[in-house]
């Protein structure tokens, strides 16, 4: 964290601690010697600290004690040092694009799949072409990025909604894209089948299970944003 941003938590903590409780002080007192023996950084300390001193002095209004609300010392120590590693999370476009590429490629190999498994061999009208399939996905997944970019951001706690685009130009932008995707979509699943050829059911199966499977790595991986989703609202 920069060293500016500390110092104001920092100063933050001192101006909380200046409100409590003489028994809500002596905890944070004990808690802060805990800490330092358990060898946490400053940094560390002071973050933990800023976790809890907001609630703290406002629940000691109502008579409630840092004991109450944090359980013991050695207890609330535990808590701090064993604190699982926040999942860290990323909307990089690049990623989120392959995100978004994996899934639709996914889903649509495995819907087309698993429906020519249930036709006729000479039939084909429902299966597409491993081409269509992939330029269906890319356009498509720059579509599902460009919904994030001009809405779905904006929806986030604590985003800066001054930064949303007018909902007419979302709106145009949005219809623009969409339409470009289905033309290309279309246009590429017209494509004579030497240049868009069309796989054993199974084997489009198979591929598309695999597309999905490396979106779930990737995501864990790399923690990456879906396009379509939005934090909770507290």
């Amino acid at each position: 964290m920069e060293p500016e941003k500390l110092r104001t938590l920092q100063a933050e903590n001192g101006q909380l601690e200046e409100k409590l409780t003489k028994r809500n002080e002596q905890y944070i007192f004990d808690l802060k010697k805990a800490l330092k023996a358990a060898n946490l950084t400053d940094e560390q300390t002071i973050l933990a600290l800023n976790e809890m001193l907001p609630s703290l002095v406002e629940e000691q209004k109502s008579g409630k004690t840092a004991r109450q609300l944090f359980g013991t010392v050695s207890e609330r120590l535990e808590a701090i040092v064993n604190k699982p590693a926040e999942q860290k999370k990323s909307t990089t476009a690049s990623l989120m694009w392959l995100d978004n590429f994996l899934l639709l490629f996914g889903l649509l190999g495995l819907v087309s799949g698993v429906m020519g498994l249930f036709v006729s061999r000479g039939t084909q009208t429902v299966t597409y072409g491993i081409t269509a399939l992939i330029v269906a996905s890319a356009v498509g997944g720059l579509v599902f990025y460009m919904m994030y970019l001009f809405v779905y951001q904006y929806e986030q706690p604590g985003a800066d909604k001054s930064k949303k685009p007018k909902t007419w130009k979302t709106i145009l932008m949005l219809v623009s894209v969409t339409l470009v995707w289905f033309l290309v979509f279309n246009g590429a699943a017209l494509l004579p089948p030497t240049l868009n050829p069309i796989l054993d059911p199974i084997v489009l199966v198979v591929l598309s299970g695999l597309a999905l499977a490396l979106r779930y790595y990737l995501k864990k991986r790399f923690g990456i944003i879906s396009s379509l989703a939005t934090a909770p609202r507290r």
